[in-house]
């Protein structure tokens, strides 16, 4: 077949390229709707990388109600070709899509910033962040040990939008870039042209979402100083929910305490939004239950007389499904849905101030000039506001330790925390089934801590489109 050039249109004049998608500041915005798109995916904060990264845990079983979509990956029986619904595939895969979109942004934005200046930092702050976020997630799933200055095997730190084979970069290497993306943002959000977020609206990245957001990764680095100054500038900013407040965090009737939420409005396309792979309200299926053992951990006096009890967290996140064999058979409704919606459509809440009171506790009782009287405050001011009566406590040493451990897993089950906190502490997961009326015959009890599940394994896709890329031992 032959043609004439001079006959055919060589060019899309409809296509977008980075020379024609963004003519001016403002066009960038939507780019950013983009990036959040990517973290609001179910393959992101509203499923895999949120709620569901509990299912590795100790805070629940695999029921009879499953359908059996991710046992393999409740029982640590994964592999890198991740036959069951590609968990880990897309645990890795759309981290890199939020960044691909926030690069996007940061590759091109410079040519406008004359344009007005504090718009520039607002957008630009925001892709730096949402950067450095999605690559801290996906560091300390698929790295071990992620200690600030470790030289084994990170992950790619992507700073572009070719199409490359790039290599694992060191984990000092990812933390270093984290870092300076975030410390820039801080930056630049400190002074932009128009409020990011509203007392009401939080689902941006604002510069307090980057300060919560170092303090996590400073904590996870065991940077105990800078932990305990990010999370005390927060803390300073946000104010703790009252014990009145408390419930509404869940069902959207407010947004106290939320830092950064991702936005999910009834109606809204995909799946079931954020926790239906646990609960679906949706489907009236319950796939996991809550273990006896975690529910033990909570004080329930005064539950089966005023349906509330001392501890207004519980109350908050578990309600009894059923009853067999005299056994009761425990189930979030932590994200039940807005108001007395039932369809799992309700704000995923990414950070909160709650946590960065359990941050500097943590850091301060680590820190390498221990400061116990710091830590007991914050772990009694944050038990006063959740459990009615409460008398503070002062604790010491390794019951200090354990004691913010375990208010870690009870204020922030369901939240993305529990897995990476076994992880960095004792590497041990041991989920007893006693108690419980409905376990799947198949359910595993315990992960030891030599086992090298405990690292995600890279993608087989991404094995076998890299060439440059190395996989994580035992897979």
């Amino acid at each position: 077949m032959v043609s004439c050039n001079k006959d055919l249109e060589l060019e899309n004049p409809f296509g977008l390229t980075p020379n024609n998608a963004f003519p001016n500041l403002t066009s960038f915005q939507s780019q950013l709707s983009g990036m959040y798109g990517a973290f609001a995916s179910p393959d992101y904060y509203n499923g895999y990388h949120g709620v569901t990264t509990d299912l590795l845990t100790d805070n629940v079983y695999e029921t009879i109600e499953s359908l059996v979509n991710f046992n393999q990956v409740h029982n640590w029986q994964y592999d890198a070709g991740d036959r069951q619904r590609t968990y880990f595939t897309s645990m890795w895969r759309q981290p890199y899509n939020a960044i691909l979109q926030a690069n996007t942004i940061i590759n091109n934005i410079d040519a406008f910033k004359s344009e007005n200046d504090l718009q520039y930092n607002r957008v630009l702050g925001q892709a730096l962040a949402g950067r450095a976020i999605a690559h801290f997630d996906v560091l300390r799933g698929y790295s071990d040990p992620v200690d600030r200055n470790a030289t084994t095997a990170g992950i790619p730190y992507k700073t572009d939008t070719k199409l490359t084979f790039p290599a694992r970069n060191t984990v000092k290497e990812v933390y270093d870039a984290i870092y300076n993306d975030l410390n820039t943002a801080i930056t630049l959000l400190s002074s932009v042209d128009a409020p990011i977020n509203s007392a009401i609206i939080r689902g941006f990245i604002d510069v307090w979402a980057v300060r919560a957001t170092l303090a996590k990764v400073a904590l996870q680095a065991k940077d105990y100083p800078t932990a305990i100054t990010q999370a005390t500038a927060v803390i300073n900013q946000f104010p703790l929910a009252s014990r009145a407040q408390y419930p509404g965090i869940w069902n959207d009737a407010n947004a106290v305490e939320q830092i950064w939420n991702i936005q999910n409005n009834s109606g809204d396309a995909g799946s079931p939004f954020p926790s239906a792979e646990i609960m679906s309200f949706r489907a009236s299926r319950n796939t996991f239950a809550i273990l006896p053992a975690f529910i033990r951990t909570f004080d329930t006096t005064g539950f089966s007389v005023d349906g509330i009890g001392r501890d207004i967290r519980f109350s908050s996140f578990f309600y009894v499904r059923n009853t067999v064999g005299g056994a009761n058979n425990w189930a979030l409704k932590k994200f039940q849905g807005k108001g007395t919606s039932a369809d799992n459509l309700v704000n995923y809440k990414v950070v909160r101030v709650a946590e960065m009171y359990l941050i500097r506790a943590e850091a301060s009782a680590l820190s390498p000039t221990p400061a116990p009287a710091q830590a007991n405050t914050d772990l009694n001011a944050l038990k006063t506001v959740r459990i009615s009566g409460y008398t503070n406590q002062t604790l010491a040493g390794q019951a200090l330790i354990n004691e913010i451990m375990a208010e870690r897993r009870r204020e922030l089950c369901f939240e993305n925390s529990r897995w990476f906190d076994l992880k960095r502490t004792t590497r041990v997961v041991s989920r007893p089934l006693t108690n419980t009326g409905n376990p799947n015959s198949g359910v595993q009890t315990s992960l030891p801590a030599s086992s090298f599940r405990w690292i995600w394994p890279i993608p087989e896709v991404e094995m076998r489109a890299n060439p440059a890329m190395v996989q994580n031992q035992g897979y």
